[in-house]
């Protein structure tokens, strides 16, 4: 292989790691058996906290990339991420488990919005927008295939399971290998010549820079819709439960549909994106609308499979759509707005339970498919919402 395509694969395979965090929920319950002194929230808060100390990284990783250039950064958090997702291995002491989780997110943190910002250096127009949908696809392996290892190593125990983030270690030597340093001055030059290339483009009308208030609402959007997509993970298995027909391992392989649906929006977001264009909201929405009241409806694990992989294809073909759409500016602007895009991401994620509890409170359903029909009604409104709003758009537009 040449040194480009090493250099594509070099960073998409560090997007492997930016979902890993939630791979080790498999463990909580023998994690429980292993502290019964420790509250059952904190010992659970274990899969989430990392999502919460991705917050505060995403907000200073441009900062430290200014000085340390975005390579070095990026390698430190990959390092960060190494030495703490295995000291779980190595320890029972609690407190040093949970800082290390902690950790375990800063460390992410540290290199996700970075990723977005050396795609948007390195790649421009169709090519740009492909290769983020190929992180996105990377994420969804990297989800899946971990959840699947810890299943595996979780038969020889719980703390066994947390060596399966030593493949953080090959990751690290190929980014040092093939990516070459891009430094804060690299980044400031490829902004001025954007910027240039957009004032012309304004100019003739060709495009227009997304304002402040377009992109608050991107922000408020994607809150919503990532916490939507977390009701099959905090619900998945309680539904198949609650109408008897799954059990745990049928919502294991649910979550892993979930990748399944997420790898193939990845991989083939650059030719979607072709067709549908300034639709894929709208298409997106309707798409997931349907996911979640085929789930609603659902007496199989089979179907409830298939609406699994139809949400996490909708999910992701709708993350990479607002990462282009914000780098389409300066390559300055577009790294603070990825990381802002990234903070609401992981709020949403993170507080997914509270905004799906007010959703059932406010639901004029009251069984345990009800969550996921009033969903699919939120999502069928965002889908006629971004219609209206795309038409007055147009309207707008001189002929």
């Amino acid at each position: 292989m040449n040194q480009q395509v090493m250099k594509k694969i070099s960073i998409l395979t560090v997007s492997l790691v930016v979902v890993s965090g939630g791979a080790i929920g498999a463990n909580i319950p023998a994690m429980i058996k292993t502290f019964p002194n420790v509250p059952l929230s904190l010992v659970e808060m274990l899969t989430t906290i990392p999502a919460l100390f991705i917050i505060p990284a995403v907000l200073v990783s441009t900062k430290i990339a200014k000085y340390l250039g975005y390579n070095r950064t990026i390698l430190i958090g990959l390092g960060m991420v190494l030495v703490s997702g295995i000291i779980p291995a190595v320890t029972t002491n609690f407190v040093v488990i949970f800082i290390s989780r902690a950790c375990f997110g800063f460390g992410v943190g540290l290199f996700n919005s970075l990723l977005v910002s050396l795609i948007s250096y390195f790649y421009q127009g169709s090519e740009r927008a492909a290769t983020i949908g190929f992180q996105s696809a990377f994420e969804g392996i990297g989800g899946m295939t971990l959840t699947f290892m810890v299943g595996q190593l979780l038969k020889i125990s719980w703390q066994t399971s947390f060596w399966v983030y030593l493949f953080v270690l090959p990751i690290i030597i190929l980014f040092m290998l093939f990516v070459p340093n891009v430094s804060e001055e690299d980044i400031r030059q490829a902004q001025m010549t954007k910027e240039t290339k957009l004032q012309t483009e304004k100019s003739d009308g060709k495009q227009e820079s997304m304002n402040l208030f377009a992109f608050s609402g991107y922000i408020m959007l994607l809150i919503i819709v990532v916490c939507i997509y977390m009701t099959i993970t905090v619900k998945g298995t309680l539904l198949m439960n609650t109408l008897g027909y799954g059990n745990a391992t049928d919502g294991s392989n649910i979550m892993a549909l979930i990748g399944v649906g997420a790898m193939l929006a990845g991989f083939s977001f650059g030719h979607v994106y072709r067709w549908t264009k300034k639709w894929t909201m709208p298409v997106v929405f309707v798409v997931m609308s349907g996911a979640m009241a085929l789930i609603g409806f659902s007496n199989s694990v089979l179907v409830t499979g298939i609406g699994a992989m139809l949400c996490g294809f909708s999910f992701r073909t709708f993350i990479p759509y607002l990462f282009n759409q914000i780098n389409n500016g300066s390559t300055h602007k577009g790294a603070f707005r990825t990381s802002l895009l990234l903070v609401g991401f992981n709020i949403g994620s993170a507080f997914s339970p509270y905004g799906i509890a007010l959703i059932d409170s406010l639901s004029v359903f009251d069984t345990v498919r009800g969550t996921f029909f009033s969903e699919a009604l939120i999502l069928a409104a965002l889908a006629v919402i971004t219609v209206m709003i795309l038409y007055a758009q147009n309207k707008r537009e001189p002929n």
